[in-house]
């Protein structure tokens, strides 16, 4: 099986086990509103678009995606679980640049098919090629994907937050996977190596200045709030992935804030609510 197949089965795998997880285990809408109302009505849909590519091997690569309908089923998923004004486009094409990003003035998330080929790349630095590559590179592919996400529905709810919108995305990323029953986390903690692996090495300037917290940074946090979903099953993170005890003490409690805040702010657009408890 060529790479390319290899992580779009992983990604189909993943996608298809948590949505079940995900919608199974909420039966009634809205279940955990207080007012039992949404904040408008469900005029818009979450929708995949694919643009032009001039590599053909990026327009190969955007053909094996949709007939696997990967991220179709993601929407559908997405779908069945938010409310939307207008449609959404997450729109996957090249850009030359190995990135994705949501566009405040086209309210659209952007999948760059040189984020693939990079992540192909810099995890195969340290895992075996084969299927623990492409579970890595999807790992990281569905985490970045719910980290801009968070983006987006920080943008068209206009939620408040404090801080840097970049780590309250990662937040929702990690709130998110770690409510999808056992491979949600895994997929949460390869977003986080992938932080790692791409950290500046020894010598290298850190980019001090920009939105995001640094890599490292990134990896220790998201670390941190899989851990406080669940201390007593991840309680081998502290010395195995090397969190340290002095943060772990804090991460229970860091996770359980990040979780009220983003149920709070998004009960009145949730069609099916996240489970605090799933993980335990």
């Amino acid at each position: 099986m060529s790479k390319k197949k290899g992580v779009i089965l992983s990604l189909s795998i993943i996608l298809v086990v948590s949505a079940l997880y995900y919608l199974g285990t909420n039966e009634t809408p809205n279940q955990n509103s207080q007012t039992g109302k949404l904040a408008f009505e469900d005029t818009g849909d979450f929708k995949v678009v694919y643009g032009k590519t001039k590599n053909p091997k990026y327009t190969e690569y955007n053909e094996l995606l949709k007939k696997a309908h990967i991220f179709e089923n993601f929407t559908v998923f997405l779908n069945n679980v938010l409310i939307l004004k207008q449609d959404f486009p997450i729109i996957i094409q090249q850009c030359d640049t190995a990135n994705a990003f949501y566009s405040l003035k086209d309210k659209h998330i952007v999948i760059c098919d040189e984020l693939l080929e990079s992540l192909f790349q810099n995890f195969s630095y340290i895992v075996s090629p084969g299927e623990e590559l492409n579970n890595a590179v999807s790992g990281a592919t569905f985490f970045i994907m719910y980290h801009e996400l968070g983006h987006g529905l920080i943008d068209i709810y206009n939620l408040p937050y404090s801080g840097k919108e970049e780590d309250v995305a990662d937040q929702l990323a990690s709130v998110v996977l770690t409510g999808m029953g056992e491979d949600g986390p895994k997929v949460a903690i390869t977003g986080a190596n992938y932080f790692y692996i791409t950290s500046p090495q020894v010598g290298e300037e850190s980019p001090f200045w920009d939105e995001h917290s640094l890599n490292k940074q990134r990896y220790y946090n998201i670390l941190c709030w899989v851990y406080g979903s669940n201390p007593q099953k991840f309680n081998y993170f502290v010395g195995t992935y090397g969190l340290p005890e002095e943060r772990a003490a804090r991460c229970e409690y860091e996770y359980k804030k990040m979780f009220e805040f983003w149920n709070t702010a998004l009960t009145p657009y949730v069609k099916a609510q996240i489970k605090p408890e799933t993980n335990k």
